[in-house]
C-alpha cells in the first residue's frame, strides 16, 4: 500500500538525524507536496506512526516527533533502559506471567543446572512510549535468586542484578532465529502471524562462570533494529 511506503520513509527520516524529539513533522500540505501524493495517504502514513509511538498528533500544533526507532548495536551487552537512556523514549515493564517451574531438559542444559532444580519463568512485556515492542521469556535458576519476587522483575532486569544483587555480569552468548509468531505474541505485538519475527536467544553469564540467565527475546520490527559493523 502507498501509505505503507510513505510511513516508512518518514520513519527513515525521524530516525536519522533530520529530526530530534520534540520537532513537529512538516505539514500535511507540505509533504503531498514532497511525496506526491493525496492528503488521505499522507494522513494513513501519519496514523502509523502514531501507532509506533514514534509521533503524536496535537490539536493546533501538527504532528510532533516523541520517539525514534531503537536500534540496538550488537559489539556490547545493554539492556533496553540503557538503549533508550539518551532517546528521550518512555520505557515500560508489564509482566504476564511469574512463576516457578521444573525445567525441561533444553532451558536445564542452557542454564547448566540439574533437572530438579527449579527456575523462575518470566514473561514480560517492553512498551517504548505505550507501544509494546519487546516480548521477552526469561528462565532464572531459583538457587541465585531466593529473594526474587514479583516486583524484582517490573525494571530493569540487569539493573536489578547488578545494583540490587551485586552480580557481576560478564556478558551474553546470544543466537538469532526466526520463528512465526504465535497468536499471543500476535495480540501482545500487534504483529502479522505470517510473517516471521527474529528471535534473540540470550545466555547470561557472570563474571564467575554461572550462567544467571536464559532469554527468549522477539522485537517490533518497527520499534526495534539490530546493527553491527564487522571489521575485516
Amino acid at each position: 500500500m502507498l501509505y505503507k511506503k510513505i510511513m516508512q520513509r518518514l520513519k527513515s527520516r525521524i530516525d536519522s538525524d533530520e529530526f530530534i524529539i520534540g520537532d513537529t513533522l512538516p505539514s500535511e500540505k507540505e509533504l503531498m507536496a514532497q511525496y506526491a501524493v493525496s492528503r488521505i495517504t499522507i494522513r494513513n502514513a501519519v496514523e502509523e506512526l502514531v501507532k509506533l509511538g514514534l509521533v503524536e498528533k496535537r490539536q493546533g500544533a501538527g504532528s510532533t516527533v516523541i520517539g525514534k526507532t531503537v536500534v540496538s548495536s550488537m559489539l556490547t551487552l545493554k539492556s533496553t533502559n540503557e538503549y533508550l537512556s539518551d532517546s528521550g523514549a518512555r520505557l515500560e515493564y508489564k509482566i504476564f506471567e511469574f512463576s516457578l517451574i521444573a525445567p525441561d531438559e533444553d532451558v536445564a542444559k542452557k542454564l547448566n543446572i540439574n533437572l530438579d532444580e527449579k527456575v523462575y519463568f518470566i514473561r514480560r512485556f517492553k512498551l517504548i512510549n505505550g507501544v509494546p515492542s519487546v516480548y521477552e521469556d526469561s528462565y532464572m535458576p531459583m538457587s541465585l535468586y531466593p529473594q526474587m519476587n514479583f516486583m524484582s522483575m517490573e525494571g530493569s532486569k540487569y539493573n536489578y542484578l547488578e545494583k540490587e544483587l551485586g552480580f557481576e555480569i560478564d556478558g551474553a552468548y546470544q543466537d538469532f532465529e526466526a520463528i512465526m509468531p504465535d497468536p499471543h505474541m500476535c495480540e501482545t505485538l500487534d504483529v502479522d502471524p505470517k510473517i516471521p519475527l527474529m528471535c534473540i536467544l540470550s545466555i547470561g553469564i557472570l563474571k564467575d562462570g554461572r550462567v544467571f540467565e536464559y532469554t527468549k527475546i522477539v522485537s517490533k520490527p518497527e520499534t526495534i533494529s539490530y546493527s553491527h559493523y564487522l571489521k575485516r
